[in-house]
């Protein structure tokens, strides 16, 4: 179905066609909790799905996570330390708070509430992979005085905190990863459980006194690639993350099975639907991983910009707008309010 829902958009490109004021999100507060925003990143951007900061103006998403990597080093082979790559990412995004071109949240009170005009994107700080600490508590202070209301613990490999889910040691949470958690809980920032090993996920959970988010992965089915899955949940591991009263966020991914599909808005949004049944409406969330170097998305989907295509899909699966209101972003600000808070 196409994104516009009949609306004209003479001279747009594609993207800001389907970016368009459109009836389908009107009055929703639409928050991505995992983003890579070309602003960001520049030239380093991963993806064909990365946002912009104009496609969430035109969007009028209310919160966006402006997400720095905190292993790039390692991933890009670069030398130099992770702390200090960190740091020089995050500063972009202060240099465009001081261009006012977004504003950065970093209390309770700074976050988008329905019925109250945004002059620009509401962003979120935040850092992807605890190796950024480089091992030192303190730097996560440093963070947090920065500005850095959200950190994705794991990313690409194992670190200083625990092991990936891709690792083939599923070691469990380190002391210094314990330390990590406790930190957080007392500054107020939220902890992201996404890539993290099923042992190290269990010390989080038992560590943590305030509510968990997975930010980016879906439900294993059966029968899909082995390789993928590994970047999946499974039930029992989600139930987990819900019983701290915490959020599974969804997203674009594409994979075929043996005995399985997940290629299509419709698949997405039919998960969504047997979340629901398990967990309840309030514990499920979008995640997009804009820009993340997703090798393959959903038919239908080529960025953020693409939202009003999944809530069509979502209504014809046969939630209600309370839950899709819910899902686009009601149940994110909930449990980031409660966290700052």
């Amino acid at each position: 179905m196409a994104a516009t829902f009949g609306k004209q958009c003479f001279g747009m490109s594609p993207e800001e066609a389907a970016a368009a004021p459109d009836d389908s999100v009107a009055g929703l507060l639409i928050a991505d909790p995992h983003a890579h925003p070309y602003q960001l990143h520049g030239a380093r951007s991963f993806d064909r799905t990365t946002p912009t900061i104009e496609t969430l103006q035109r969007l009028n998403m209310a919160l966006s996570s402006f997400s720095a990597v905190g292993d790039m080093t390692f991933m890009r082979g670069r030398t130099g330390m992770p702390f200090g790559d960190t740091r020089n990412q995050l500063e972009v995004l202060r240099r465009l708070e001081s261009e006012g071109r977004v504003a950065v949240v970093r209390k309770a009170s700074d976050l988008p509430r329905q019925g109250v005009q945004r002059r620009m994107p509401c962003a979120l700080m935040a850092v992807e992979g605890g190796d950024a600490l480089e091992g030192r508590l303190e730097n996560l202070d440093v963070f947090y005085a920065h500005g850095v209301r959200l950190m994705t613990l794991l990313h690409e490999r194992d670190n200083e905190l625990g092991f990936n889910q891709r690792s083939g040691a599923d070691g469990a949470l380190t002391p210094f990863g314990l330390a990590v958690v406790e930190r957080m809980n007392k500054l107020g920032m939220l902890i992201d459980v996404a890539h993290a090993g099923t042992a190290t996920l269990k010390g989080i959970v038992s560590a943590s006194d305030t509510p968990l988010i997975d930010s980016h992965t879906s439900p294993v089915l059966p029968g899909e690639d082995g390789a993928v899955s590994r970047r999946l949940r499974t039930w029992q591991e989600m139930e987990m993350i819900v019983r701290t009263g915490g959020l599974i966020c969804t997203w674009p991914l594409a994979y075929a099975g043996k005995q399985s599909r997940r290629t299509t808005l419709r698949h997405w949004a039919e998960e969504i639907v047997l979340m629901k049944a398990r967990f309840g409406i309030e514990h499920c969330g979008l995640g997009t991983d804009g820009g993340g170097g997703l090798p393959r998305v959903v038919d239908g989907w080529e960025s953020i910009a693409s939202l009003p295509a999944l809530i069509a899909a979502i209504r014809e699966a046969g939630l209600r707008q309370e839950d899709i209101a819910a899902f686009v972003g009601g149940n994110f600000l909930r449990i980031f309010a409660k966290c700052l808070a």
